[in-house]
């Protein structure tokens, strides 16, 4: 089994403190963020790399046992395998050199076969329901012993509302987090030394947390996306689904926005120059001659940027012609004089069929 460095994958010292150690893990994990680094399998490695980092050194208990096992491995883990891994379960309490239990509630999908050996004991869900997983010298079994949850959809920790403007360029949120941690007096077990119920916890195993954390939502984010924000639970993900309010007159389609634009029988038959409403303002675009309703014109570079990507989407504009209400009686006589004139009939082709 390769002996992982956690210190060098963050890029830290080994006697880094807590907030150097936080801000080397914000700086990688933007950085290799599967959400700005799509269909890119190296990203994605190094930012399970990174988490599983993390979730060792912000641990001080994991990170005590990790800097322990370190000096072990490179005196003679190598060297001497059996006696290192006896030595190992002897001291951290496994019933035997080839059995060790892991909490069935936490997800180890992301994990390395070395962190679920040295650090799955230390883990535990809510629920604390317990199971044995068989390993041959710390690699899972493969096989009909193995006893972990399927994998699900990841749960969502929270909801926001942003308007569609919002959703275009970027905004940030204030969002309250409610999670759980294993207990700090009774490391879980929910009791004390003299076997008295854990008054911290009452019994439970876990405590309950609240903090507000700050949320940046990327300009051009989609509605129902959901958000991963890495570490932000006592070390887990937390998943933010961002809502996005319809826009009276704009309609996300893709990466492009579209807009119905109404124009007048003149404008539409003679041509002419106008403004529309972009979401960046105001843009002037020019209508020809004979268009017809329902044409479609694009504004190149006017719509969504494009998350994980570079440029950004079209705004599309769709010619409706508006038939004149309330008409007069010159009016009138002008239209009747029109259409004595022009003798086509735009149906032909359907009648002919």
């Amino acid at each position: 089994m390769e002996f992982k460095d956690y210190y060098k994958i963050l890029g830290v010292e080994r006697n880094a403190d807590e907030r150097e150690i936080k801000k080397a893990y914000r700086r990688l994990a933007r950085k290799y963020h599967p959400d700005l680094n799509p269909q890119d399998k190296e990203a994605e490695r190094k930012f399970k790399e990174i988490n599983e980092a993390y979730e060792v050194l912000s641990d001080p208990e994991k990170r005590k046992r990790y800097d322990e096992l370190g000096t072990a491995w490179s005196s003679y883990g190598r060297q001497n395998t059996e006696e290192f891994w006896q030595d190992f379960y002897r001291k951290y309490g496994s019933s035997s050199p080839y059995t060790t239990t892991f909490d069935t509630e936490f997800e180890f999908g992301d994990f390395s076969d070395f962190f679920k050996t040295f650090f799955g004991d230390l883990l535990r869900g809510a629920q604390r329901t317990t199971r044995h997983a068989t390993t041959d010298f710390g690699f899972y079994n493969r096989g009909r012993e193995r006893t972990m949850h399927r994998e699900t959809a990841p749960e969502v920790n929270a909801e926001i509302e942003i308007s569609f403007e919002e959703s275009f360029r970027g905004t940030s949120r204030n969002v309250r987090l409610e999670y759980e941690e294993i207990c700090s007096r009774c490391g879980g077990t929910g009791h004390s030394g003299n076997k008295e119920v854990c008054k911290t916890c009452r019994g439970k195993g876990v405590e309950r947390h609240s903090k507000v954390v700050n949320v940046n939502i990327p300009p051009g984010v989609a509605d129902k996306t959901k958000l991963r924000i890495p570490g932000m639970m006592g070390g887990k993900d937390f998943y933010l689904l961002v809502r996005v309010k319809p826009h009276p007159f704009f309609k996300r389609e893709g990466d492009n926005v579209l807009l119905e634009l109404p124009v007048t029988i003149t404008e539409a038959a003679l041509g002419t120059e106008i403004e529309v409403p972009v979401l960046t303002g105001r843009a002037k675009m020019r209508i020809p001659p004979e268009t017809q309703s329902g044409t479609v014109f694009r504004l190149r570079g006017l719509g969504f940027p494009k998350i994980g990507g570079e440029g950004k989407g079209d705004q599309l504009v769709r010619v409706q012609v508006v038939i004149p209400k309330g008409l007069t009686e010159r009016e009138r006589k002008l239209l009747e004089e029109l259409s004595s004139l022009r003798k086509e009939n735009p149906r032909q082709h359907l009648l002919s069929a």
